[in-house]
């Protein structure tokens, strides 16, 4: 399955940062970071996942996060990039534990966005692959309903451009890859066993006012991590990358280079 990436600036022997984007938005939600890491020259992968933009749509919709895992890999794989530091948005912290289960000695550091360790519970996993019906009956409906919770009260009152081009980017999304991506998300293992073994720099990014993933869940992930720092910000609700990019960017290129890692 051949997945649509966007590539800059690889070198063998220089790390890249890997762009994992949230649900239910494609990689544009990383557009001023892409920007950003492009105005320094610095390397990066953002990907598309199956159903996704120009993502080939996959065969079947029944898939886990290493079947995940293992189409992103071999779509990167081949490219030349030293180590990754993938940058993971609420779904996209799913993946990142997932590529250190697999592929942990190509890792040099991570970058958790307002995402959890925790599987869901059997009522929770019901739930959620019950949007699967949603998705099929109304797609606009089920994204314009889900897409309430991605940013805060603020943003939504003050940034409309930022509602407008969350809204515009979504038309991206294909049922066949949110339905993919459901089943990835409620069948995603528990992870919270692996973060004392995560043993690379990580950067934990939350919102204050996130309403999906509450401040109390990041915070207990960086109590665990061997090797974390924290940045809670004001205002702000799921996606930090597009409420406050410029802040955003900022704590990204200090975390980048406070630890050598590009």
């Amino acid at each position: 399955m051949k997945l649509e990436l966007e590539i800059y600036n690889l070198d063998k022997d220089k790390n890249t940062i890997l762009f994992l984007p949230a649900f239910p938005v494609p990689k544009e939600m990383y557009r001023p970071q892409i920007e950003f890491l492009k105005s320094k020259g610095i390397p990066f992968i953002a990907l598309n996942y199956p159903g996704v933009g120009k993502s080939d749509k996959p065969s079947k919709i029944e898939a886990n996060v290493s079947d995940l895992v293992g189409v992103i890999w071999d779509n990167i794989n081949d490219l030349s990039f030293n180590k990754i530091i993938p940058i993971g948005t609420s779904m996209g912290g799913y993946v990142m534990f997932e590529l250190w289960r697999q592929h942990r000695d190509r890792i040099a550091g991570m970058i958790f966005c307002h995402t959890r360790p925790e599987a869901l519970d059997e009522e929770g996993k019901k739930k959620r692959l019950s949007d699967i019906d949603k998705i099929n009956e109304n797609i606009e409906e089920y994204l314009k309903s889900f897409s309430k919770n991605l940013l805060s009260d603020y943003t939504i009152e003050n940034r409309k451009e930022v509602v407008n081009f969350v809204e515009e980017i979504e038309n991206q999304m294909t049922k066949e890859g949110l339905s993919y991506l459901v089943y990835v998300i409620a069948t995603r293992p528990d992870s919270r066993g692996l973060l004392k073994e995560i043993n690379v720099p990580c950067l934990l990014v939350a919102g204050k006012n996130d309403k999906i993933v509450p401040l109390d869940i990041m915070r207990g992930m960086a109590q665990e991590l061997l090797n974390s720092t924290l940045v809670e910000l004001d205002n702000v609700g799921h996606m930090s990358s597009l409420e406050t990019p410029e802040i955003f960017n900022n704590i990204l290129i200090s975390f980048l280079e406070d630890k050598d890692l590009i």
